[in-house]
């Protein structure tokens, strides 16, 4: 992520607006939080917006509260409601997963990013602001194709699935991280495992969307909780049934079934354990 992290802080050093892509559960919004913590532009740092495909252009601009307008006038502080569009000025904006904005509001985002005001009905506002957005790919549902007027103004960083030793250590990490209230780490087996597990799968070209970094972590979390709560050692069993009951809804590929998705995942599992003995006895 060193070199993802460079690319968006090159692209908001020349004023110019990021958008991080890539599969779900890499790490995009964590990213683009933590580069908008370093940089601190304001307090709070950021302004963050989860998008979905009903928002309005009003719940990114703000409107008038009319009740209050009539009743102490338009010049009155509380007559205007505040959108996250406005909120950010001065301020990093990050818009999570904005790919799932409708066209609607996307071209009220992009008059904003174009001339630095929203129109609130007819009251101009400023608003300037640099953004850090965050894209899944097209294939995925529920995601709306980014007009060109506003992809052009963006800087695109790509991060891809991590190598196997860095999602090693990104598991590891995460998982124990989770865990550290209540006292208990990870085994190197199960981490070796499960790594060995997500790489196979994401490297099957039959296989449309991999098991997030996001799922794997959890399901190492979970197996250790699990364990911990009934007081005793983890097992490979253990895992798997978690991966397969975190994964089973995550991956997507030539599936006639749910039965035959969750069988195709025990088979890689297994496959997994295999290969992580037989490294282990190198």
């Amino acid at each position: 992520l060193g070199e993802a992290t460079i690319d968006v802080l090159s692209g908001l050093s020349v004023g110019r607006h990021v958008m991080i892509m890539g599969p779900v559960g890499v790490g995009k919004t964590t990213l683009a939080e933590e580069i908008a913590n370093i940089l601190a532009l304001d307090d709070p740092p950021y302004i963050e917006v989860a998008c979905h495909s009903h928002m309005t252009a009003t719940e990114l601009t703000g409107d008038i509260d009319i009740a209050v307008a009539l009743q102490a006038g338009l010049d009155h502080p509380l007559a205007y409601i505040p959108g996250p569009l406005v909120l950010s000025h001065g301020r990093l904006l990050i818009m999570d997963e904005i790919n799932r904005l409708n066209p609607y509001s996307q071209a009220s985002l992009l008059q904003a990013l174009q001339e630095h005001y929203v129109f609130i009905r007819g009251f101009r506002i400023r608003s300037d602001f640099l953004m850090i957005a965050t894209s899944n790919p097209a294939e995925y549902s529920g995601v709306y194709e980014l007009s060109e007027a506003l992809a052009d103004r963006m800087k695109v960083v790509e991060i891809h699935y991590p190598d196997r030793e860095l999602l090693k250590a990104i598991l590891e990490w995460k998982a124990n991280l989770t865990l550290s209230h209540i006292g208990v780490k990870v085994p190197g087996m199960l981490t070796d495992v499960l790594t060995n597990f997500v790489t196979l799968i994401s490297q099957d070209g039959m296989i449309e969307v991999s098991p997030s970094i996001r799922a794997s972590i959890y399901a190492l979390a979970n197996t250790m909780a699990r364990a911990w709560i009934e007081r005793r050692e983890p097992t490979l069993g253990d895992l798997k049934r978690e991966v397969i009951a975190n994964m089973a809804h995550v991956i997507r590929g030539n599936f006639s079934s749910e039965t035959e998705k969750r069988d195709y995942l025990t088979r890689k599992f297994d496959e997994a354990v295999v290969i992580s003995n037989r490294l282990n006895r190198r």
